[in-house]
């Protein structure tokens, strides 16, 4: 058995900085998803404008986890696993920023059926992070969390068979190559984070592997 169990209760502030992450994840999520149904180019300018904050605010988080990482003698877990989670989660925020800034920079307007209903999904994988991050400091009830990691690789999943409809239908009926190529990169981005979402319960499952 693990002796760093026995310690682990001392330094609780860890499952708190996750725990901020994952709700500015949600923040994050909860905006996009009002992006992409925006009716005009100014009102999705004004989101994007938050999202960005929301952006800034998660690399503080982050950067105060790596920093008490470095400080800190006795970790929950193991050093490396925090540092891939938070690395991982901050990821998921830059993606999410990075495809928001895109249909601004692009003047994108075609936001397809296909477009909002990948990024439902991807709202919906924020809501299981959260479930999941919430959960590390009770790792005795590890159903739950795994309950949570399991509807992660569902969503994936169904934003994967959406992305590709979405592919599909457009190679068949956009004629216009600049608004082929703005749709496909758009698409391409919101894929990215249903993946990047994936591998926040890949590092999880595995925190659980060693610690149960």
């Amino acid at each position: 058995m693990n002796i760093l169990k026995y310690f682990a209760p001392k330094e609780r502030k860890f499952y708190g900085m996750f725990i901020k992450v994952a709700d500015n994840i949600i923040s994050a999520s909860d905006e996009f998803t009002k992006l992409i149904v925006a009716p005009t180019p100014e009102e999705r300018k004004i989101i994007g404008i938050t999202i960005k904050s929301v952006e800034r605010k998660g690399d503080e988080l982050t950067n105060v986890i790596m920093e008490e990482l470095h400080k800190t003698f006795i970790t929950p877990f193991d050093r490396e696993d925090i540092a891939l989670l938070a690395n991982t989660l901050d990821d998921v925020l830059d993606l999410i920023y990075g495809v928001s800034g895109k249909i601004e920079y692009y003047h994108f307007n075609n936001i397809s059926t296909y477009m909002v209903e990948m990024v439902k999904q991807l709202q919906l994988g924020c809501l299981q992070i959260q479930i999941a991050i919430n959960g590390l400091d009770k790792m005795a009830k590890e159903d739950k969390i795994l309950k949570a990691c399991k509807e992660l690789s569902r969503i994936e999943s169904r934003v994967d068979v959406i992305f590709h409809e979405a592919i599909s239908n457009l190679f068949q009926n956009e004629k216009d190559p600049i608004e082929l190529i703005k749709q496909k990169e758009i698409l391409l981005n919101i894929e990215k984070v249903a993946n990047k979402i994936e591998d926040v319960s890949k590092v999880v499952k595995t925190i659980l592997i060693k610690y149960n």
